[in-house]
């Protein structure tokens, strides 16, 4: 009986984990190098190549790992984008479901152009939202949120993307506008400012 609930154990820890995708993740802040990750609940590896700017200073990051369906609904290539006035972030991101399928390094995104539409932003000092700003590329939507640093919370407002849009208002926070490391530098946490955005349903 006893060789018999071990032989059962085994076979069940087997069963849960056979059938669970493996993705590339990175090693260190740099992403310089990477270490294979089983995915809990994700359905989807990712590779994004992050470009963020705050008050004129831009940082870039790399980052790989498994991908909810909220951020990675179907696999392919797709630019996440978003403005609020002082600060924003652009990525390239591709997305795919088959194991280590993210080793690949993206280009980070280039420069786009302004379209024609504006929207309110607010200055983080004071929660004025009197400025405009333009939207660029794909930044068809305008949106409004809530910004928590801390105790404090402040609205925020600008442009994005109709996925940037979906996939915040999925997971509650701006996807790749949050500071993936323990102990960010002055440079990164201008840039991650924005980061906990709640978006209203």
């Amino acid at each position: 009986m006893m060789k018999l609930i071990i032989f059962l154990t085994l076979l069940c820890m087997f069963s849960s984990s056979a059938g669970a995708l493996v993705c590339q993740s990175c090693a260190n802040l740099q992403c310089s190098s990477t270490i294979t990750k089983t995915c809990s609940s994700e359905t989807m590896c990712i590779t994004a190549s992050i470009q963020a700017t705050s008050s004129g200073t831009t940082g870039q990051q790399i980052y790989k790992d498994c991908a909810s369906s909220s951020l990675c609904p179907i696999p392919g290539n797709q630019t996440f984008s978003v403005n609020v006035g002082f600060a924003g972030a652009r990525a390239s991101v591709q997305c795919c479901n088959t194991d280590n399928c993210n080793s690949q390094t993206l280009p980070f995104p280039g420069t786009q152009t302004t379209n024609s539409l504006q929207c309110a932003v607010c200055n983080p000092s004071t929660s004025q939202c009197t400025s405009t700003v333009q939207c660029s590329g794909e930044e068809s939507n305008c949106f409004q949120a809530t910004v928590t640093n801390g105790s404090s919370a402040y609205p925020a407002l600008g442009c994005m993307t109709p996925n940037t849009c979906a996939a915040a208002a999925s997971l509650g926070t701006l996807p790749f506008m949050a500071p993936r490391r323990a102990a960010p530098s002055a440079v990164d946490r201008a840039v991650v400012a924005p980061a906990y955005v709640t978006v209203p349903q």
